[in-house]
């Protein structure tokens, strides 16, 4: 999981690099690759390999920051990178499949332009009208096209898989994880409560999760259950949920900001309170210890909000030790650096409505997107 977030860390310095011309080897680097046919995700992560050993040699070797150094590096990764050449082949259901995904992906990045675009004080009202028309052409319109397709594939399978091992078994060409989560969250942020409910107990009656992780679409039924006026179904999915792992912190953590939402402040801290008093702070707890903080903030709980803090401090700082270590960078760089076979999806972007990736559990643009 702290792989996962680091990536996303490494990414964003490779989107600013890119947005601002800065350096400008990043930006020709990048043109390179998508002309040699990789995809905008591929392009990224490769330049993140680079980037990520770049942040390495300054902290590990504390050297200084070598953009000319960077430059050769990144060329090399290009040299290296245009003498690859994929002769994989895939199945045509997984081909109509990839691409409506793809599609989808374009549509959602061209959203995200759109509202930066009608942020502007100075549009015409001829620029508003076409980005009023442009909204129509939205991400679900292609991707409920690849679930129908998706269910065909699934339903001609004559076993039931993990969603890791059926990735593994299409040997990992194509985004089926990140693509299930994406359209839940694209559900959820275009209230669509009724579909993302039926969408997610789907998913959750269609693969084996004896192995994988369930937590965002069990938490995702439960918060629906509240939405569409079914408050004591939904307590009793997340007191269900909580018998069978009692420190789900996902559960915890969704489960509380409906109780919040239903019954107020207090009533949803009492709920989580005794998960993270008097607990350390892990990587598998610390975004409910990020929102136990906020809660313990806005109730003026000092000696509770002492505590919590403490705790997020050790954690950082024993994440920092970490990465100074090599042992979070070697597991990171592989993540980088595993060979890609062929073009999938579009880099991930941060929406206005997508959860803030501090962990605080608000919506993007009611946090640090107003920064």
């Amino acid at each position: 999981m702290a792989n996962i977030r680091l990536k996303k860390i490494v990414l964003e310095i490779v989107e600013n690099q890119l947005r601002d011309n800065d350096p400008p080897v990043t930006t020709e680097a990048y043109k390179k690759l998508i002309g040699a046919g990789y995809s905008t995700r591929e392009a990224k992560e490769k330049i993140g390999a680079v980037v990520l050993a770049e942040i390495y040699d300054v902290l590990k070797e504390n050297q200084p920051y070598d953009e000319e150094g960077y430059g050769h590096a990144l060329e090399e990764m290009v040299r290296q990178s245009m003498d690859f050449e994929d002769t994989h082949e895939i199945l045509t259901e997984w081909d109509k499949w990839d691409e409506l995904v793809q599609c989808g992906y374009e549509a959602q990045d061209n959203l995200y332009d759109l509202d930066n675009q009608d942020d502007q004080d100075n549009l015409d009202v001829q620029g508003t009208q076409d980005i009023q028309g442009a909204r129509g052409n939205a991400p679900l319109d292609y991707w409920w096209q690849a679930w129908e397709i998706f269910q065909d594939i699934i339903g001609q399978e004559e076993k039931k898989y993990s969603v890791s091992g059926l990735m593994e078994e299409k040997d990992y060409q194509y985004p089926i994880d990140e693509w299930l989560q994406d359209f839940e969250m694209e559900l959820g942020n275009s209230e669509e409560h009724e579909k993302r409910l039926d969408f997610c107990r789907s998913v959750l009656d269609m693969f084996d999760w004896t192995y994988d992780d369930d937590g965002n679409f069990r938490a995702a039924v439960g918060e629906e259950l509240y939405e569409t006026g079914k408050p004591e179904e939904g307590e009793a999915w997340f007191r269900n949920w909580l018998k069978r792992e009692p420190h789900n912190a996902d559960a915890w953590n969704i489960f509380s900001w409906c109780v919040q939402k239903k019954e107020g402040t207090e009533a949803a801290y009492r709920l989580i309170r005794k998960e993270v008093i008097g607990i350390p702070c892990t990587i598998h707890n610390n975004l409910l210890f990020r929102r136990a903080g906020l809660l313990a903030e806005r109730l003026e709980l000092k000696e509770d909000l002492k505590w919590i803090e403490s705790q997020l401090k050790s954690y950082s700082d024993s994440m920092e030790e970490e990465m100074e270590s090599g042992d979070l960078y070697n597991g990171l760089y592989d993540d980088f650096c595993m060979p890609v076979q062929k073009p999938i999806v579009k880099g991930k972007k941060i929406y206005p409505n997508d959860p803030c990736p501090c962990g605080s559990g608000k919506k993007y643009k009611k946090c640090c997107g107003k920064k």
